[in-house]
């Protein structure tokens, strides 16, 4: 039976996370690792000044569960440290699509599956696009769910049976809201659209200044990640690439630089 790790940036009480880990139980040698709570926006971050603690390591009946007080990619690290095989890294199901080369990069559920790329192991994130009121909660979204978690466990099994295309190192999927298992699945680029982060400032019960950071996406014309989800209601799937061939960005760097020093 194949080892699949399962991780997220949400915590142990998502409900993505828990209905994805009943529907993967019956066809995989399952392990959850997560954080102790809501890491969102951590991105590729690891502890590294200060001890990294186990909160709880415990046999559900089903799968092994270790929660840990660290980030999203620390999950990576110590799932390597502590099972002694795997085949696949999950990372999700998180509440709110992760579209764009903006979010994939600042998400720790994309973040999760760069670690274990960069660690040498297939990988693939999985969002569900979600009302804002749903967003860095501890539980998340729930209606649809079931569905997610079905063409989730799906596609998983194809990535089990076939690996990932060659050259790819994890996939990103997205959901559109409110997903009924009706929806076509598109292979697509991510988004370039510029996030335009502003500092919102704000006064506490004391008058003193606290700061929010606020963006908003400018979306072009083109086809991309964001609008199939959005606007065409269908699946994404964009291809994460760590060890690209970058011979010829090499060169034209080295000639721009050639007459420096």
């Amino acid at each position: 039976m194949p080892t699949v790790c399962l991780t997220n940036d949400d915590g142990p009480s998502s409900i993505g996370l828990l209905r994805l880990a009943e529907a993967l139980t019956p066809r995989v040698d399952l392990t959850v690792v997560v954080p102790n709570q809501q890491r969102s926006g951590a991105s590729k971050a690891l502890t590294l000044g200060r001890p990294l603690r186990i909160a709880s390591d415990v046999n559900t009946g089903s799968y092994r569960m270790i929660v840990h007080d660290g980030f999203p990619a620390d999950s990576v690290i110590i799932a390597l440290s502590l099972v002694r095989k795997i085949d696949l890294f999950v990372s999700g199901i998180n509440s709110g699509a992760n579209v764009g080369y903006h979010r994939m990069l600042t998400s720790g559920t994309v973040g999760a599956i760069f670690e274990a790329a960069l660690q040498g192991y297939p990988g693939i994130a999985l969002s569900y696009s979600a009302d804002p009121v749903h967003w860095f909660t501890e539980k998340g979204v729930s209606e649809g769910i079931e569905h997610v978690c079905h063409t989730s466990a799906r596609l998983i099994d194809h990535v089990l049976e076939h690996g990932l295309p060659s050259g790819v190192d994890g996939l990103n999927v997205n959901f559109p809201a409110a997903y009924s298992g009706q929806s076509g699945l598109v292979v697509v680029e991510p988004s370039n659209a510029v996030v335009r982060n502003k500092l919102e400032k704000r006064l506490d019960p004391y008058d003193k200044p606290y700061y929010w950071i606020r963006g908003g996406e400018k979306f072009s014309n083109e086809s991309h990640d964001a609008k199939e989800v959005s606007r065409n209601g269908n699946i994404t799937v964009s291809p994460i690439v760590i060890r690209s061939v970058i011979t010829e960005h090499t060169e034209r760097t080295r000639l721009f630089l050639k007459d420096l020093f």
